[in-house]
């Protein structure tokens, strides 16, 4: 069976950055729409997903990709569809592909693989172990899920590079989901503006493609330090946590842009 949905907005100041659709928000429509799905798998609305042994199941996001058209942004008030379609299953693991469509042609396509994971410690978001409880779907094309895996283990090998170029303190009532952990937007929201602060006084360059792996989470009033490194049009950009631990890594492509004045 394949599961698929489709959402229609029109693009509002909101849903838009200084260039485009807002990365952020767009990975936050593209996630919604992935959960939906694999509530539909699983016959249980999220806040019923509880295993075998009594515990809370969430959805975790392990890495994502975006790929924007820089060259046809999408602007205030385009009537934008976004198409949602789970490509693979190997529980407790899923990928999905959100392409956003103006007049049929994508202006950013978002892939997200996701798991089902628990808390080994309530209250803490330092340890998370993986869990399928409950989900009686059919794994397919399991070699896509595999590559994703491959790509987020080959991650943990990236060398650090580049200097601080932001400070966050984490902070809870900003920062964390109802879970009570940081939700997964956040890590791209903070890595885009350490790399504003990198490439400020510079002509300004978007990301055209970012790949994003995550390998930890925060507790509120962490001081998470943002590193960014860039080499021609290559960009990466990593989150450490307080103990120096790496929780995040995005390199992206870039591309000169310029900002239309308003």
């Amino acid at each position: 069976m394949t599961l698929s949905t489709r959402t229609t907005f029109t693009a509002a100041l909101p849903q838009l950055d200084v260039y485009s659709l807002r990365e952020d928000w767009a990975l936050a429509a593209a996630l919604e729409n992935h959960w939906m799905l694999l509530a539909e798998s699983l016959g249980l609305s999220p806040s019923r997903w509880i295993d075998t042994a009594g515990d809370r199941m969430y959805g975790a996001v392990i890495a994502l990709s975006t790929r924007y058209d820089l060259d046809a942004p999408v602007l205030e008030d385009d009537a934008v569809t976004a198409r949602t379609t789970i490509e693979a299953i190997e529980k407790p693991h899923a990928v999905s592909t959100t392409r956003f469509e103006v007049g049929g042609a994508s202006r950013l396509e978002v892939r997200l693989l996701t798991s089902f994971i628990k808390r080994r410690q309530k209250g803490s978001n330092k340890r998370f172990s993986k869990v399928r409880d409950l989900w009686t779907a059919e794994d397919h094309d399991a070699g896509i899920v595999a590559e994703w895996l491959d790509r987020h283990h080959a991650a943990k090998s990236f060398e650090d590079a580049g200097a601080v170029a932001l400070e966050t303190e984490i902070n809870r009532m900003r920062d964390f989901n109802t879970a009570d952990f940081m939700y997964f937007k956040n890590y791209i929201r903070f890595a885009k503006a350490a790399e504003w602060c990198e490439n400020r006084g510079r002509p300004v360059r978007l990301n055209a493609r970012r790949d994003c792996f995550f390998f930890g989470n925060v507790d509120d009033g962490d001081l998470m330090e943002t590193r960014v490194h860039r080499d021609g049009d290559r960009l990466q950009t990593t989150h450490h946590a307080p103990d120096g631990r790496r929780i995040f890594v995005s390199r992206a492509e870039t591309a000169p842009v310029t900002i239309a004045e308003r």
